[in-house]
């Protein structure tokens, strides 16, 4: 009986010594996980079901000996000691050291055993970056992801990019904001995209020859984050020549060839006629018409409108800003420009309250 105590009392001993000691380094917060009561309404009685459910979180945290000390890139770092069975108080909250591998490292906030916060081992050189390394440029990202790999950030100023996205079958550039933060020696770039209603936060690790390698978290609603490490690549703004010679191309009337994408929709069976067409003037001004006539409900339905306003070409040459006369902005990202055919992604009108997204291809 007494070997079995000094060996239960050696292994606390040893694990307090591990939580105070042992744990070293950098980590980042990878993911956080809970578990949440939901009411299911599905059958004849309502009943309680347990979700599981995960986001991404921000944040940096560095441990020495009994120290941590915590990056949330918001404010000043939190600092604070390790006590007894890993526990420690981080702004006014307990959290506890639950366990520990050279791989990850699980915390659970005031010991809520149905929320846990996940560090993943993180390793970068000191970096000297400022926002204006970023503003007025584009980077294009490096990944074996595709949704990644071909997605374009165009910085246009100090706090606003556009996501410019080429896949195979569809694109588009959408509106987003960003900003450069950081904390110590400690960087991420953090990016909202206000159309697709998705945020990005990139941990930047190190720079070399406009190159800027780093890890983000991809998640779709709130299933597990894949976690990447990605590459940023700074590949320039076109020359004023060459801006000059796409503005030129544009100028000029284009008419609808065909959708090079599958036309996806409910609100109609299938598509008889289009006739639309835009017309690019040199003074910045443009005019659409556009004419449909589709199947709904057995039934053939028709819809026309005609639309003026302003156009320009974005500074990095891959999509069009245009403004009708009622004051509603698109980004329009050109897929394919020469001389006599040009291919666009945009939302395509089909009433007065309705669009599909659509990939377009125009002949002069």
């Amino acid at each position: 009986m007494r070997r079995i105590l000094q060996l239960l009392l050696s292994l606390i001993l040893i694990t307090f010594r591990i939580y105070g000691q042992e744990l070293s380094g950098t980590w980042k917060v990878a993911y956080i996980r809970s578990m949440e009561e939901v009411v299911s309404i599905d059958s004849s009685e309502d009943s309680v079901e347990t979700m599981e459910s995960f986001s991404t979180g921000i944040g940096i945290v560095e441990f020495f000996g009994n120290i941590v000390k915590f990056h949330n890139f918001k404010e000043k770092p939190n600092k604070a000691r390790i006590k007894k069975e890993g526990l420690f108080k981080l702004k006014g909250e307990n959290v506890k050291i639950e366990s520990f591998n050279k791989d990850s490292v699980i915390l659970r906030p005031n010991e809520d055993k149905r929320t846990y916060i996940v560090l993943k081992p993180f390793i970068s050189e000191e970096l000297k970056l400022s926002p204006s390394d970023f503003t007025d440029t584009e980077w294009q990202i490096e990944s074996e992801v595709s949704s990644l790999s071909s997605l374009k950030l165009h910085f246009s100023d100090s706090s606003t990019v556009t996501l410019n996205y080429q896949g195979e079958e569809y694109g588009y550039a959408n509106y987003g904001e960003w900003r450069l933060v950081n904390s110590g020696n400690y960087y991420g770039l953090y990016i909202v995209d206000r159309e697709a209603l998705k945020k990005y936060f990139f941990y930047l690790r190190y720079e070399s020859n406009d190159r800027v390698k780093a890890e983000v978290a991809l998640q779709e609603w709130s299933r597990f984050p894949e976690e990447l490490i990605v590459t940023l690549v700074n590949t320039g703004l076109p020359s004023k020549e060459d801006f000059k010679n796409r503005e030129t191309q544009l100028v000029g009337k284009w008419s609808f060839s065909r959708f090079v994408n599958k036309v996806e929709t409910l609100s109609f069976d299938s598509i008889l006629s289009v006739n639309f067409s835009i017309q690019f003037m040199n003074n910045g001004c443009y005019v659409s018409n556009n004419y449909i006539r589709f199947i709904r409900d057995k039934q053939e339905n028709d819809f026309s409108s005609i639309e003026e306003g302003t156009w320009k070409l974005a500074k990095n040459g891959s999509y069009l800003i245009i403004k009708n006369n009622s004051g509603w902005e698109e980004y329009l990202s050109i897929k394919n420009l020469n001389q006599g055919n040009l291919t666009l992604d945009l939302n395509y009108r089909y009433s007065d309250r309705a669009r599909f997204s659509s990939r377009i291809e125009f002949e002069k």
